[in-house]
């Protein structure tokens, strides 16, 4: 009997002792944070430029995001993702950075949710109209996959889902969950900025008008000040001279040169060189040849010569080279033509048009890393001339089956019934788009005058600081298009036939200009791959049942095992102490 108690006493002690290790794990255990990232992606580590945007915060940002609420499942991935982000972003610096969900529909008053649809929508968020399925039918669902951030008496809105043209979908959603730390990371750094550097879009050579560029301009806008700019022979159009400084200073920190279609002066031609030797940076989309959509609709054919643009010598200059060509691809969008007619009717009918590749982005380089594949109209090939002081990396190229078309080329639209032999091309993966950095020489070295070059007013610059320039052999590709009709554009990368964006253009130029501009933090932020895994919907229907009785009998088989080996375990066990 005396031995029955101390046994029961020691297993008391025992429990105890227990207890009050486990209590004092997790007093402890308050006190300090581990952490572990075990996915594969490392989907939960934020980069190392996120983590010092948020460490460097002076006052709190708080984020009030309006994705909650009853939503469907894709958007509700979406949610809790933004949630985890603004979780590890808030590790860094809980104090500084804070945040609250809020459903935009929670009121049960139809009229106050509609005050506050209101509200929303005037502060520049977006809405989705999406239908869900009951049992009685359907109903319309309005939700604001959005937030809008406060800092210092500063908004600043954030889409979080970029696309609203048609119902969300687990692809749309994944682009949107593997841009979830940039988009947040950049509208961070929107509201705290002080200071933004400054974009000018050239005017006075034809480039593309306001209207045609409008949706990169505006994207540009929420990280830089987007303006437009005429040079005009003026030699300070686009820089000053600083009173006892030996260069001048630019106004602007990039400049964008968008399909010109007219020749350059030479004065024109000598302020964007100094412009980049005195550290601009340049963004190029240039056309080659005049090659045009609109005449091959109306003539069915015609033929694209040479543009006379004069910025041969200059690119030659930086170690580029556009040639006079049309490179067609295998790899294209497709068209739409009129075909013979059925009795009285014509046929509208989609066919490969080789003249548009889509080029779909094999370099690593983080411009052009991991998004979507690029639209291009009539563009030509690029070639590259080494110099010893620059390098040069090629961002974009042809697929393996391209065929080109010499100057001057015989465009037509009988290509969609005769297309290239692209099985037997000898040309392929041509450069279409190029980065050049380094230090450039002025186009311009021994062909001015000695007393202009000397002139302190003039401070003209041989050799360039360290700069970069982009260059893209296509005008079209920055181009978005417009219905003049219903007033309205429609973003960059849209496709008419799909009826959304579909085209990773908008991301390219984006990335272009954050690389040219040292942005490298939103650069390695927008380069991270994240990995949705969705499951196989065939194969979910045909193993339900299987899987579901699996997860119904085999915890209670394994609790029951478990149950009667300790019961076991605890009788052989008691049954030794009392033999003893």
């Amino acid at each position: 009997m005396a031995t029955k108690r101390t046994n029961r006493g020691k297993d008391l002690l025992d429990l105890l002792v227990g207890l009050g290790i486990v209590a004092l794990v997790l007093f402890i255990s308050s006190f300090v944070r581990v952490r572990a990232d075990l996915t594969s992606e490392q989907r939960y580590t934020l980069t190392p430029a996120t983590k010092e945007l948020v460490g460097k915060l002076d006052d709190v940002v708080f984020v009030k995001v309006y994705l909650h609420g009853e939503l469907p499942a894709d958007l509700k991935r979406l949610e809790q993702a933004t949630r985890e982000l603004l979780d590890e972003m808030r590790v860094l610096n809980p104090d500084l950075l804070q945040y609250e969900f809020v459903d935009p529909s929670a009121s049960p008053d139809e009229k106050t949710r509609v005050e506050v649809y209101r509200a929303l929508t005037a502060q520049g968020l977006q809405y989705s109209s999406i239908r869900v399925k009951e049992k009685g039918g359907q109903r319309e669902l309005i939700v604001f996959p959005g937030a809008v951030l406060s800092y210092k008496g500063k908004t600043q809105v954030l889409q979080l889902l970029k696309t609203q043209l048609r119902q969300p979908d687990a692809d749309m959603v994944n682009r949107s969950i593997n841009n979830l730390e940039y988009e947040v990371s950049s509208a961070i750094r929107q509201v705290v900025s002080t200071l933004k550097p400054r974009i000018a879009f050239l005017e006075g050579h034809g480039e593309l008008a306001a209207p045609l560029v409008q949706d990169i301009a505006n994207v540009l806008g929420e990280q830089y000040t987007v303006s437009r700019v005429r040079i005009d022979d003026r030699i300070d159009a686009l820089s000053d001279k600083v009173e006892g400084g030996r260069y001048r200073a630019n106004k602007y920190e990039a400049l964008v040169v968008a399909k010109p279609d007219s020749a350059f002066s030479d004065r024109d031609l000598y302020v964007i060189d100094q412009f980049l030797l005195n550290g601009g940076k340049v963004l190029w989309c240039v056309d080659a040849m005049n090659a045009h959509l609109d005449s091959l609709r109306q003539n069915q054919f015609s033929i694209a010569t040479p543009y006379d643009l004069r910025l041969s010598d200059l690119l030659f200059a930086y170690g580029v080279r556009i040639n006079t060509d049309i490179v067609l691809d295998k790899q294209c969008a497709p068209i739409e033509l009129y075909t013979t007619p059925y009795g009285n009717q014509r046929k509208l009918e989609r066919f490969p048009f080789p003249y548009e590749p889509i080029v779909i982005p094999r370099s690593a380089h983080p411009i052009v890393n991991n998004i979507d594949p690029v639209h291009l109209r009539f563009p030509s090939s690029i070639d590259t001339v080494g110099t010893d002081s620059a390098r040069t990396t090629v961002l974009l190229t042809s697929s393996p089956y391209t065929w080109v078309l010499k100057n001057p080329a015989r465009i037509s639209l009988g290509i969609v019934d005769n297309p290239p032999p692209f099985d037997r091309s000898t040309t392929p993966d041509l450069p279409l788009a190029v980065l050049c950095e380094g230090v450039f020489r002025s186009a311009f070295t021994d062909k001015l005058p000695k007393q202009f070059t000397d002139d302190p007013q003039v401070g003209f610059r041989e050799w360039s600081r360290r700069t970069a320039m982009v260059v893209v052999s296509d005008g079209d590709a920055i181009a978005n298009r417009v219905d003049p009709q219903k007033g309205m554009y429609y973003p960059l990368g849209y496709d008419r036939y799909a009826g959304t964006k579909v085209y990773g253009n908008r991301e390219l130029f984006v990335n272009a200009l954050n690389y040219l501009l040292d942005d490298q933090g939103l650069i390695s932020i927008r380069s991270r791959a994240i990995t949705l895994r969705t499951l196989d919907t065939a194969k979910v229907e045909d193993e339900r049942s299987r899987w579901q009785a699996i997860n119904l009998v085999v915890p209670v088989l394994l609790s029951v095992a478990l149950g009667a080996g300790l019961h076991l375990a605890r009788r052989r066990r008691y049954a030794h102490v009392n033999a003893a």
